[in-house]
């Protein structure tokens, strides 16, 4: 890192500065760049400090994804395995903190209970160095994340998104997130999911999840995490979910479907054809991946 130039930059004071307006105007699209990188900087930098002030331990469970494959269904299910199952949170962050989430609003992360579930979108050498906790990552098919991603961003970033653009943008970063985590240099402790084996047969999930944290399971538990990680329980919380609106968000589509194969239907021919060639790259033998390249 340039030292001196964050040292620099902290001294300029744009009111005593003689700097034109033409000179600001001019250099816009560098401030833009140079802002985005220092942001992200910080970013990072908070991160690995919350992560410092949180701790690892033993009984910690990290559910990680790529962003749109079943972060929140994953995380209801560990917490209604592991908790008493009760709903009296605000929001789920208070009892299954995300890190990005807290840096970003530079707050703290809560540690709440003896088995932390910790949620992460973040590529492997992020988390890469944590040598206590158990992981569980699942993945989900490419296409139905694009689409899933697509109808995110229009609800809560930008309502004139580009499909298009998205599709084009997002695969290859799909492909290379869950190779890293797949490849698993470090020999961390996860049990890898489809995303689709949950919402076709959760129940076989639901136990094997619950042997891989070690966890004791009777008839009234599998009653209740089935009924509150069905699909009409987290839509009837959904405020306890999805993020809280602004005046022209929508609110009520956090919790939208989680359909299986929708993603098929709104890729362009030329965009079908794209995944096809990018999944002859990442054609790994005995993979979780394998089911996705038809």
């Amino acid at each position: 890192m340039n030292k001196k130039l964050l040292e620099a930059i902290s001294k300029i004071d744009i009111n005593n500065e003689d700097i034109s307006d033409k000179e600001l105007i001019e250099n816009l699209d560098f401030l833009e760049k140079a802002h985005a990188s220092i942001h992200n900087i910080l970013i990072t930098a908070r991160m690995k400090k919350l992560m410092q002030d949180f701790g690892e331990r033993e009984t910690d469970i990290y559910v990680v994804t790529y962003p749109k494959s079943g972060t929140t269904l994953m995380q209801m299910i560990i917490y209604q395995l592991t908790k008493d199952g009760s709903m009296d949170f605000e929001h789920l962050y208070d009892v299954s903190p995300w890190c990005r989430f807290s840096a970003y609003f530079n707050k703290v992360m809560p540690s709440v209970g003896e088995r932390r579930i910790i949620k992460a979108h973040d590529e492997y050498k992020m988390l890469s160095g944590i040598r206590k906790g158990k992981f569980i990552f699942v993945i989900r098919d490419c296409l139905d994340v694009i689409a899933s991603l697509y109808q995110h961003i229009k609800d809560y970033n930008n309502p004139n998104a580009s499909f298009e653009e998205l599709a084009n943008r997002k695969m290859r970063d799909w492909f290379e997130y869950n190779k890293s985590w797949l490849e698993n240099k470090n020999e961390l402790n996860i049990l890898y999911l489809n995303y689709e084996d949950i919402i076709e047969n959760k129940k076989s999930v639901i136990l094997k999840i619950a042997a891989f944290l070690e966890v004791e399971m009777d008839d009234p538990k599998m009653e209740r995490v089935l009924q509150r990680t069905s699909f009409e329980f987290m839509k009837k919380h959904e405020t306890k979910f999805g993020e809280q609106p602004e005046h022209w968000k929508v609110y009520n589509n956090f919790i939208r479907s989680g359909k299986v194969g929708e993603g098929k239907t709104k890729l362009t021919e030329e965009q079908f054809e794209e995944f096809l060639n990018l999944s002859e790259g990442y054609k790994t033998e005995g993979t979780i991946l394998q089911r996705y390249f038809v």
